[in-house]
């Protein structure tokens, strides 16, 4: 019997943490997700190992190579298109031979008895059987229903809740003849679920459903990789866990050789720690997971937290269930607040908060003392300060997005109050008018009336300001600078530009949020003057 690994997947819905690594080498529990397969594979007896790669494949070699040193002989199928998961077995039917075989994904969490599932499939004479589990939310899946004899009778891929018929769905575990493959077409796109599965069933070839007992999870979202953990460090799950078991009352801490733990530092319920770690002084640790060579100073909380390797936390910083990936320096009294991810070689200076569910991708510089709001996709440094030299300036459509430019124009317009009244205008290039809209829409939320005289130069606006008693006005423009980039100019009544303390007063309500919204009848008015010119 041989295994086929499927370790081609992308990793889309995973993002960041697979900006630069293929998505079973992102790691769950300081290994490999497809090293625990491997690990899993080995104990039921199933050595000969067959890996089907698309995405990044130099990084799973490098790490298996040959799998001598896993106990495991490893062979690779590198497919130069995506044919489908049934297609890229097709694509190793050199490699399998005349062998029965199992599938397995390469980025699933499980301890199930495979040898308990490879004794169904010999007991039913079988030709293809699907390995079955139960779950409370199906709606992710491929739903199945079975007989009496455990024949999948029908089968329904990610149903809706008016679909559903069973909490039995498919794990993508798959033990299978060499006969069947003769129903794959080689070199095209072919899908177990969409085109093997009602072939097969069309003519009258029987697919048996083994329900199997265990934990199992497809890792395949954010939510889904911290849900793993958590139940990693709950025992849900037989995961192999690297480290020496320290013996603390009532705690089940796993510590990595050459580790340093100050005696004043706290560790609570179930926390792994990784080798070459220094854990500073009144350090608290709760529920979470630790890397290699990572130093956390003195008075940093991290709880329900997965860290990677080469993390430097500094002192005073608190993380609340977050992701930490490779070589990040979190500086001191720095928060990261919950559900945030910070991805490669991110730099975060002192007293810096990310927010909620913020993502901030790799090689990204957040300078001290900035809040974080949204996350940072493109660009390289978050800066701590909205307003520069020309007022609120960035990239266009990247920086000053239309979500940045109402949440923006909400703030301005809670700085002035309710009812008052601004005067806006734009130069003529489209992506200018497409951010005076939605600065226009946030001040309207606020129950701030607008004025916009449209297309003007900047000299006309700054003169017309004030006539009609407005408390303010914004110009937008690209940058004479740099074609790239465009200007949020704000200025006061009298057209001259605001002070620096009024900007810090917009800086404030826009990075707090601290503003609200107007009621439905109350928000602010639209008007477009003519003969301003």
């Amino acid at each position: 019997m041989k295994a086929v690994i499927m370790a081609g997947g992308f990793g889309t819905r995973l993002r960041p943490l697979t900006c630069n690594i293929p998505k079973p080498m992102v790691p769950v529990a300081n290994k490999p997700i497809m090293h625990h397969i491997v690990t899993l594979l080995k104990k039921h007896n199933l050595k000969n190992i067959i890996s089907v790669l698309y995405f990044q494949p130099e990084q799973i070699t490098d790490y298996f190579k040959d799998g001598k040193e896993f106990g495991v002989k490893m062979q690779y199928q590198d497919a130069k298109e995506d044919y489908g998961t049934a297609g890229s077995v097709k694509n190793t039917e050199a490699l399998i031979g005349r062998s029965s075989f199992i599938i397995i994904s390469g980025d699933v969490v499980t301890d199930f008895n495979l040898t308990k599932t490879l004794k169904f499939h010999k007991e039913k004479k079988s030709l293809f059987t699907i390995v079955l589990t139960r779950v409370k939310n199906p709606l992710e899946y491929g739903v199945v229903i079975v007989d009496g004899q455990y024949r999948i009778k029908k089968f329904l891929e990610k149903p809706s809740w008016g679909e559903v018929f069973s909490d039995t769905i498919n794990t993508g575990i798959y033990i299978i003849e060499p006969k069947i493959l003769k129903y794959i077409p080689a070199q095209a796109e072919f899908d177990f679920s969409k085109d093997l599965f009602p072939l097969l069933m069309k003519k009258g070839i029987d697919i048996y459903g083994y329900i199997a007992e265990g934990y199992w999870k497809d890792v395949g979202n954010l939510n889904e990789y911290r849900k793993a953990h958590m139940d990693i460090l709950s025992g849900e799950l037989d995961l192999n866990i690297s480290g020496t078991k320290l013996d603390k009352m009532g705690r089940d801490v796993r510590v990595g050789e050459n580790t340093i733990i100050n005696d004043s530092a706290i560790l609570k319920t179930s926390v792994v720690i990784g080798k070459n770690c220094e854990i500073g002084e009144d350090v608290k640790i709760i529920d979470s997971i630790i890397g290699d060579n990572v130093r956390i100073k003195s008075g940093t909380v991290v709880k329900k937290s997965i860290i990677w390797n080469n993390v430097i936390l500094g002192n005073q910083v608190r993380l609340t269930e977050n992701i930490i990936l490779n070589d990040v320096n979190i500086n001191s009294n720095s928060y990261i607040m919950e559900g945030a991810v910070i991805s490669d070689n991110v730099k975060i200076g002192m007293n810096c908060t990310v927010k909620a569910d913020v993502k901030i991708w790799p090689e990204k510089i957040v300078e001290a003392g900035a809040i974080v709001d949204k996350s940072m996709v493109w660009g390289d440094i978050w800066s701590s300060k909205l307003f520069g030299a020309y007022g609120v300036t960035g990239i266009a459509n990247v920086e000053i997005t239309p979500e940045f430019a109402a949440k923006l124009g909400a703030a301005y317009g809670a700085f002035l109050g309710k009812g008052a009244t601004v005067l806006i205008s734009r130069d003529i290039h489209r992506a200018s008018r497409m951010i005076n809209r939605a600065f226009v829409t946030g001040l309207l939320s606020i129950g701030v009336n607008v004025s916009d005289i449209r297309t003007v130069p900047l000299p006309v606006m700054r003169y017309q300001l004030g006539k009609w008693m407005e408390k303010g006005g914004v110009h937008i423009r690209r940058s004479p600078f740099d074609p790239q980039l465009l200007d949020i100019k704000f200025f006061g009544e009298s057209g001259l530009d605001l002070d620096t303390a009024r900007e810090s007063s917009i800086e404030r309500l826009f990075f707090r949020e601290d503003f609200r919204r107007a009621k439905y009848n109350e928000t602010g008015t639209l008007q477009y003057p003519y003969r301003v010119l």
